[in-house]
């Protein structure tokens, strides 16, 4: 062996049982994992594919098929709502039980076997594990029996997703707050909601929580609503939440006010007047104008 393939011979890991070698190695069995695994499977290419938790990823099971699970039935409720001779055939209030049985159908009651047949299908090996780089061609995946497994891989794509990012904010671990896993999973409705954050994924939480029952609050930190998009977005959606029953506040600051008795633990949350935070009021009907649902693609 010459000098320069030994630089790039993968390294023995103390521990670590040898496993087989790939072409390529897919971590993360997510929409752009599988995209990747198939495209490879088609050029003819041995692969393998490292999942640690559910084949299909977050977007499967806690993001955007769920949550637009969750919306459907507020939106078209809503819908008929806004229709002359519609609106009187809506009558009673929303079956959340019958919401969160669609929702759990459409995430397959959180059991990925059918997107783990299709990863076998295409002719690629699925296996289960905490993968990480542990050098030049070379994966290590520790299985939940405690196991690890070393692989060798012509190209690695490293795809798993990030971590829920949780806003630092004094007394935010005290609130046990959700992130995107339980505002998308959860199956009881809360009296009470407050969402910090006005991008996407809090609009469409806004608007399913508070359709299925919910009061309500979206923070938003910035200066308006949706601040990726053209300002005139965000303030058309702030009208259409507000009409809701949404209580939308702009520029928010927030600090923690603990409970005063074990017994009353119910996490609060309030605005800091000194901030300049504003609201949004829904106006009279006749001064109202026609929105669009920012969860429309």
């Amino acid at each position: 062996m010459t000098a320069a393939q030994q630089d790039q011979a993968p390294m023995a890991t103390p521990g670590c049982r040898e496993g087989e070698t790939y072409d390529v190695v897919v971590l993360g069995a997510g929409p752009v994992g599988q995209n990747v695994a198939d495209r490879a499977r088609a050029g003819g290419l041995r692969v393998a594919v490292v999942e640690r938790e559910l084949v299909g990823g977050e977007c499967s099971y806690w993001a955007c098929v769920p949550s637009k699970a969750l919306l459907r039935p507020v939106i078209a409720i809503s819908d008929a709502r806004r229709v002359d001779g519609a609106r009187e055939a809506v009558d009673g209030s929303i079956n959340t039980a019958g919401v969160f049985g669609r929702r759990n159908r459409y995430v397959a009651h959180w059991d990925d076997t059918g997107q783990a047949d299709w990863v076998s299908g295409i002719g690629a090996t699925l296996i289960r594990g905490d993968g990480r780089l542990d050098g030049p061609r070379r994966v290590v995946v520790t299985k939940s029996s405690g196991e690890s497994v070393a692989l060798t891989a012509g190209i690695r794509c490293h795809l798993h997703r990030k971590p829920a990012s949780i806003p630092d904010l004094p007394g935010i671990t005290e609130a046990r707050p959700w992130t995107n896993r339980q505002a998308t999973d959860n199956s009881t409705v809360p009296d009470r909601l407050a969402i910090v954050g006005a991008g996407g994924v809090g609009v469409e939480m806004a608007t399913a929580w508070q359709g299925l029952g919910a009061s309500v609050t979206l923070l938003a930190r910035g200066s308006g609503l949706l601040p990726r998009m053209e300002p005139f977005v965000g303030e058309l959606i702030g009208r259409g939440l507000a009409d809701a029953g949404v209580d939308v506040r702009v520029a928010s600051c927030l600090r923690w006010a603990a409970p005063t008795q074990l017994a009353q633990w119910s996490s609060s949350w309030t605005t800091v007047p000194s901030c300049g935070s504003t609201r949004y009021s829904s106006p009279p009907a006749e001064h109202r104008e026609p929105t669009t649902s920012a969860w429309r693609q």
